[in-house]
């Protein structure tokens, strides 16, 4: 079996057996109610559990083979001789990376205090809204309303934009792992801004179907 396609092979069983070895370990496991919980509890083994669970849905392996493919169409990164095998090569490198990414906010996150729980603002209007959106992956809030810098979302770029350094061919230096990882760091703004949106999009969404909708 080719070089890359045993690393494939390794990066997605390795991610397997983490998330089982967590549920059997943990089996009241439930990332999905951890997430929506009011009252969960942020044990590393829950916060844990949390992460590998993301790893293992079906649809990273999605994401993985879209981000992989697209990367074999446009050879970027750039490798010397393209090959079938290179799929499997960056299809094993996503999961590195996200693997990577997923422990430093683990850790990053544990170690200070954070809520891992994904917040909707209270807040009204717009310009409201897309603030504490952004300020949300900067700032993490304590109990008693005090503001603190958010480090899971920086180490968990800077884990991903590092290890793409160790797993290329080309472009492994230490500029483009801190371009990589100013990427990844930016995708977490974009995702707070979905997911404030969210609500707004699909009733947006909904009406606009209905509209359309022939009577």
């Amino acid at each position: 079996m080719p070089k890359n396609t045993r690393c494939a092979f390794c990066a997605i069983a390795a991610c397997l057996l983490l998330a089982a070895a967590l549920a059997a370990q943990q089996p009241s496991c439930n990332p999905w109610k951890f997430e929506r919980d009011a009252a969960a509890d942020f044990s590393f083994k829950q916060r844990a559990c949390s992460q590998a669970a993301r790893l293992a849905k079906p649809s990273m392996a999605l994401h993985a083979a879209v981000v992989a493919g697209f990367g074999q169409w446009r050879n970027n990164p750039e490798v010397f001789h393209q090959s079938p095998d290179e799929f499997a090569h960056r299809f094993a490198v996503f999961y590195a990376r996200r693997t990577a990414q997923n422990t430093g906010e683990l850790l990053a996150g544990y170690f200070n205090h954070e809520d891992p729980r994904p917040h909707i603002s209270q807040d009204h209007g717009f310009w409201n809204r897309t603030r504490s959106a952004l300020l949300s992956v900067v700032q993490t809030k304590d109990a008693d309303g005090s503001v603190r810098p958010a480090l899971a979302p920086i180490a968990g770029a800077f884990g991903s934009g590092m290890v793409g350094v160790a797993c290329y061919e080309r472009n492994n230096d230490a500029a483009h792992g801190f371009r990589r990882s100013g990427i990844v760091y930016s995708t977490y703004f974009a995702n707070a801004l979905f997911r404030e949106f969210k609500p707004d999009l699909s009733t947006f969404a909904y009406r606009l179907l209905r509209q359309k909708r022939p009577y």
